[in-house]
């Protein structure tokens, strides 16, 4: 089955490997870009970071003079996935790491873990929801986002994606955020193309919703990451052989 892949390059390749390995063909077409956006480090004491995607850190500025060595050594670390803290410690943050699944998750331990006056330095991109931010807010918390990437969208499919969905090759496309699921469906009626002629693979019933609203089959993760969503894939697959077999 070929595969559509619509995250942004770095993280397609891995999704794209992990696909290979499984026996499938992948194919990319990322739908967003990711850009610095120069934001830095800022002053004074930090009580805690927070960071729900490896590109808040791979993209972070960090100034010379700050933070400083030991506040890098000390500063605890609430993040989602391992990939977030690799790319922390690839940066030179070795602190304590909170690691939660999502970012709800992550909200209820950071919740539980501190008390109020807490200074917490979220790590974000400029496109985001305000959950996070609101929850830890409502419990006393003070939290700082500093903006450190931009997630863009592009102007069109790739050109070896648009020849592929034109002549009904693609089995399914994986799905990652609501966001990219919007932007996908976009640049798919300006190709003047169906997206309901596959099944679109979704992390969460959220990012499910505007495929679901075009008409689309969707197939939701049990869990809310890509093991969930290679699970997913598989099971439609395996229905697929044995409908072929009866």
């Amino acid at each position: 089955m070929l595969v559509l892949i619509t995250r942004p390059f770095e993280e397609a390749l891995r999704s794209a490997a992990k696909l290979e390995g499984a026996g499938y063909s992948a194919l990319l077409s990322p739908v967003l870009t990711m850009r610095a956006t120069g934001a830095s480090w800022p002053e004074g004491v930090v009580d805690g970071v927070i960071a729900t995607s490896a590109q808040a850190f791979d993209l972070l500025v960090l100034r010379p003079e700050w933070p400083l060595p030991e506040a890098l050594r000390l500063m605890p670390l609430w993040l989602v996935g391992d990939r977030t803290g690799d790319a922390a410690h690839r940066k030179g943050f070795d602190g304590p790491v909170r690691l939660a699944p999502h970012a709800k998750l992550l909200a209820q331990e950071i919740t539980a873990a501190l008390s109020p006056p807490a200074r917490l330095i979220y790590l974000a991109g400029q496109d985001r929801k305000p959950d996070l931010e609101k929850k830890l807010s409502k419990a006393g918390l003070t939290v700082e986002a500093q903006e450190i990437y931009a997630a863009e969208a592009v102007d069109q499919l790739s050109d070896i994606a648009l020849e592929s969905l034109r002549r009904n090759d693609v089995g399914a496309a994986m799905h990652y955020s609501r966001r990219s699921a919007e932007i996908f469906l976009g640049l798919m009626r300006k190709a003047e193309l169906d997206p309901a002629t596959f099944v679109h693979i979704c992390m969460s019933e959220d990012v499910a919703v505007p495929l679901k609203d075009a008409g689309c089959a969707t197939q939701v993760a049990a869990t809310s990451n890509e093991e969930g969503m290679l699970d997913a894939l598989k099971a439609i697959a395996a229905a697929r052989e044995s409908s072929r077999e009866s």
